[in-house]
C-alpha cells in the first residue's frame, strides 16, 4: 500500500468515525446516552454465585478479617435431645453470622434445592429486606459429620464438617444481605442484581447508615440453629429429605440426587462420568446435551440391577425413603460402575462422532432417558442371566458395530420409524422397544439392531 492510499484510507476512516459521533448527538446538541446491555438472568445468577462462593475472602480483603477468624468447636446452649430413629442428638446453638457462614458454606453443602433468583422472588426478597431491618429468622438445621461423612459423637470435638439439612435458601439470603449492606447500588453496576431489585432494598439498606459499620453489625448478629450429630451420611439424608419434603414436594431429580449421593459420587469419581446435577442448577441454566443427568444414572442403576427398563423417578424416590440399603449385593456397585462407564465413556463418544451432523441421534444416549434405560436394562439382563464377562463381550460387539456400521451403525433411522408405530403408552413402549432390541442383539439373534422387526414382534403399542 503506498503512502497516498494509506492517507486516503485513514481520512475515510476518520470521516466515518466523525459521522458516527454526529449520529449519536440529539437535536439539541447533546449525545445520546448509550445504555450498557443489561446482563441476562443467567449471567446475573453466575456473577452472584461467584460472589457468594468467595464472600469470606472478599470480606477479608475489605477489612473484616478480625470478625472472620475460623470458628472454634460448636457450643450448645442447652442439653441435646436424643432422636430414637437415628440414634443421633439434636442441640441448640447461637453464634455470630460471621461464624455461621463459615461453618455452612454454600460450596460445601449438599443442597436441598437449586437456588432461586432470590432478589426477584417475592418471598425471598422480603426475607432479605426483613433480615436487614433486624428481623429474627427461623432456626436452620445443620448436620455435623466428620470429614469421611461419618459420625461425630461429641459435638465439641473436631474436626467436623457441617451440612445444611434445612435452611440453604436462608443462607443465600443472609449472604446477599451482607453484599447489599456493604456494596449497595454498586451491585447493579457490577451486574449482580437488577436495578429494580436495588430500588426494592434501597430504603432499608440506606437506613443502616455507614456501609462498613452496618456490615460489622450484621456479621456480629447472633444466629440460632439446631445441630444434628452422632449421625452418619444415611442419617443426614434421612433428615434432609424428611424436612424438605415436608415443607414442599421436592423436584424429583433433586430428591434422587440427595438420597443417592454416594452412588453418583462413585460414578463420577471411579467411572469418570461427567454428570449434570439438577441440585446445582441456577436460574436460566440448561443441561448441556452431551452430559448425563445424575438422576438419570441413578435410575439407570436400578434398571441395570433389576434388568427392568420401566423405572421412573416418583416410585423410586418413595422406595428409597423406605429402603436404607445402599446397594443390595456386594458385587452390584462394581458391575454398575463398570457398565455405566463403558456406556458413558466409550459408546456415548462413539455415537456423538458417528452422528455428528444430527443432534437428535448424536445426543440420544444423554437426552433420552427411555433409550438409556432400555439399553442399561438389556445389559442388566445379560449380566443377571449370564455374567459380566459375557456382557463385556457383547459391549465389545456393539462397539465394533459402531466402528464398522457405516453412516448409521445403530440403524437409528429405523429406530425413529419404529417409534412412529407406537400409538399408546409411548414412554413404556419405547423403553421396551430399546430393551428388547438390544437383548436380541446381545443374545446373537440379530447381527445388528433390528428396530422394525422388534416393533412388529411386540405389536407396536406394547
Amino acid at each position: 500500500m503506498d503512502v497516498q492510499t494509506a492517507t486516503e484510507d485513514t481520512a475515510s476512516f476518520d470521516d466515518e468515525i466523525a459521522a458516527e459521533v454526529r449520529a449519536t448527538k440529539k437535536m439539541k446538541g447533546r449525545r445520546t446516552k448509550i445504555k450498557a446491555k443489561a446482563p441476562t438472568r443467567l449471567e446475573r445468577a453466575e456473577k452472584l454465585r461467584t460472589r457468594l462462593l468467595h464472600l469470606k475472602e472478599e470480606l477479608e480483603n475489605m477489612g473484616f478479617g478480625g470478625l472472620l477468624k475460623p470458628p472454634g468447636p460448636i457450643q450448645l446452649v442447652e442439653e441435646p435431645d436424643l432422636d430414637p430413629k437415628t440414634g443421633g442428638y439434636v442441640g441448640k446453638v447461637r453464634e455470630p453470622l460471621a461464624a455461621y457462614i463459615q461453618r455452612v458454606s454454600i460450596a460445601d453443602n449438599f443442597s436441598q434445592r437449586p437456588p432461586f433468583d432470590h432478589v426477584i422472588d417475592p418471598i425471598y426478597r422480603r426475607l432479605i429486606r426483613d433480615y436487614i431491618e433486624g428481623a429474627l429468622m427461623p432456626e436452620s438445621k445443620v448436620a455435623a459429620l466428620n470429614h469421611s461423612n461419618g459420625k461425630v459423637e461429641k459435638i465439641d470435638a473436631g474436626p467436623i464438617r457441617c451440612s445444611i439439612i434445612d435452611g440453604l435458601q436462608r443462607l443465600y439470603c443472609y449472604c446477599i444481605a451482607i453484599l447489599l449492606v456493604l456494596y449497595r447500588e454498586q451491585l447493579v453496576a457490577d451486574g449482580v442484581i437488577p436495578k429494580d431489585a436495588w430500588e426494592y432494598f434501597a430504603e432499608v439498606v440506606k437506613a443502616t447508615g455507614d456501609p462498613k459499620a452496618a456490615t460489622e453489625k450484621i456479621l456480629t448478629r447472633l444466629m440460632r440453629y439446631e445441630v444434628f450429630y452422632n449421625i452418619d451420611l444415611g442419617g443426614l439424608l434421612h433428615f434432609m429429605v424428611t424436612f424438605n419434603t415436608g415443607q414442599r414436594r421436592m423436584n424429583l431429580p433433586v430428591q434422587l440426587e440427595i438420597m443417592k449421593r454416594p452412588l453418583i459420587e462413585e460414578l463420577q469419581i471411579r467411572a469418570q462420568i461427567k454428570l449434570w446435577y439438577e441440585i446445582e442448577k441456577i436460574p436460566g441454566m440448561t443441561k448441556p446435551k452431551e452430559q448425563f443427568a445424575a438422576s438419570d444414572l441413578i435410575l439407570a442403576t436400578e434398571a441395570f440391577i433389576a434388568n427392568n427398563a420401566q423405572v421412573s423417578a416418583a416410585p423410586e424416590a418413595d422406595r428409597y425413603l423406605e429402603d436404607e440399603a445402599y446397594l443390595d449385593k456386594v458385587g452390584d456397585i462394581e458391575d454398575v460402575v463398570a457398565t455405566l462407564k463403558r456406556i458413558a465413556t466409550d459408546l456415548h463418544p462413539a455415537m456423538m462422532a458417528a452422528y455428528a451432523s444430527d443432534p437428535y441421534k448424536r445426543y440420544l444416549l444423554s437426552t433420552s432417558s427411555a433409550f438409556l434405560f432400555g439399553l442399561v436394562a438389556a445389559c442388566g439382563y445379560i449380566r443377571n442371566t449370564k455374567n459380566m464377562k459375557v456382557l463385556d463381550g457383547e459391549l465389545d460387539r456393539l462397539m465394533n458395530l459402531m466402528k464398522e456400521g457405516g453412516e448409521d451403525p445403530l440403524n437409528l433411522a429405523d429406530y425413529w420409524s419404529a417409534l412412529e408405530q407406537i400409538t399408546a403408552s409411548r414412554g413404556k413402549a419405547t423403553r421396551r422397544l430399546v430393551d428388547d432390541t438390544f437383548r436380541r442383539f446381545f443374545n446373537g439373534a440379530t447381527s445388528g439392531l433390528d428396530w422394525l422387526d422388534t416393533a412388529k414382534s411386540i405389536g407396536g403399542g406394547a
